[in-house]
């Protein structure tokens, strides 16, 4: 039988080995299909024509997941069977959230009951039946996920602080949530542990966070007991606008600026960069610029410079 041929028994041309068997596939000649490339094997009991689909380097961008990730989760949901949600870091993926690290397994809720093995590749989180407020809905692409909510939850009280922070406020950024779901979800979480953890969390978030440096840069700042404005519109001497500053050091006038590749990088980003931090020196402002590997590889010297530019101003 044709590769081509019974694709059609479920959506997104992905299928099981009972709905290929169920249009007229043998299992011999299935097997078959697989040895030769025609098929391709996605994960236990899950087939689709070939190519495989290619899981990209960054799962989410411009808001939009990666569709070798979608295809990877539509398999294990397929291989799990009908109860399957995606959940947790997969499920904030699916929603489009900007991630500061980016899951290398699956994650899915399936009931205390389940009785399915774990997968290869796939973290199997058995749990009760969810409130109201969290039930999984039919999200992306036809496909059982948690809840903004429910997601946001879940990755705020298992992942590490600032992984936490950041996917917050990344869904607040994307409007799916606004921080008054969030502390109704105060009550919606299990166990007095969990609730002090997502009160931690909100905290320290900050819906004008405009990007995953900037909320681990706020993080590493607060955490470190300097306590900046952020997203600050800074005007001239004549009142005309010079910009919006990431962070806004105000009795000693000094801005400090994340530079993100994607945003800083080109050659025009770059100028306009230069002629604003000109502007901010007109007006008596010390602008301190730091990148992503300053951030994340060498945040004790990243602390020492705004620790150091503040003693001076002061």
């Amino acid at each position: 039988m044709s590769g081509g041929r019974g694709w059609q028994v479920c959506q997104q041309r992905l299928a099981t080995r009972q709905q290929l068997v169920g249009v007229g596939w043998s299992s011999r000649a299935l097997d078959a299909a697989v040895r030769s490339g025609e098929v391709v094997r996605l994960h236990r009991g899950v087939y689709a024509p070939a190519p495989r689909p290619v899981r990209a380097r960054h799962l989410v961008r411009d808001g939009r997941p990666d569709p070798g990730f979608v295809a990877q989760v539509r398999a294990v949901l397929l291989s799990l069977g009908g109860h399957a949600v995606a959940a947790e870091r997969t499920a904030a993926v699916l929603w489009g959230l900007d991630l500061l690290v980016e899951p290398q397994r699956i994650d899915v809720h399936v009931p205390r009951n389940h009785n399915r093995a774990e997968r290869l590749g796939v973290l199997v989180h058995r749990r009760g039946v969810p409130a109201a407020e969290l039930a999984p809905i039919l999200g992306l692409a036809g496909m059982w996920v948690t809840t903004p909510l429910q997601t946001v939850v879940d990755c705020a009280v298992t992942r590490p602080l600032r992984e936490a922070v950041v996917i917050v406020d990344s869904a607040l950024r994307a409007g799916l949530l606004v921080l008054d779901d969030l502390v109704a979800g105060l009550t919606l979480v299990p166990g007095a542990r969990y609730a002090a953890r997502l009160r931690r969390v909100l905290a320290l978030v900050d819906p004008s966070s405009g990007s995953v440096l900037e909320s681990v840069l706020r993080v590493l700042m607060v955490q470190a007991g300097l306590r900046p404005l952020t997203q600050v519109t800074l005007l001239d001497r004549d009142g005309n606008r010079i910009g919006i500053v990431d962070f806004w050091f105000r009795e000693a006038r000094l801005v400090v600026e994340c530079d993100g590749r994607r945003w800083h990088d080109p050659q025009d980003a770059r100028d306009r960069d230069r002629l604003r931090d000109n502007e901010t020196a007109r007006i008596g402002c010390r602008t301190l610029r730091f990148t992503w590997d300053d951030v994340m590889h060498r945040p004790d010297r990243v602390l020492a410079t705004v620790r150091d530019c503040l003693a001076l101003a002061a």
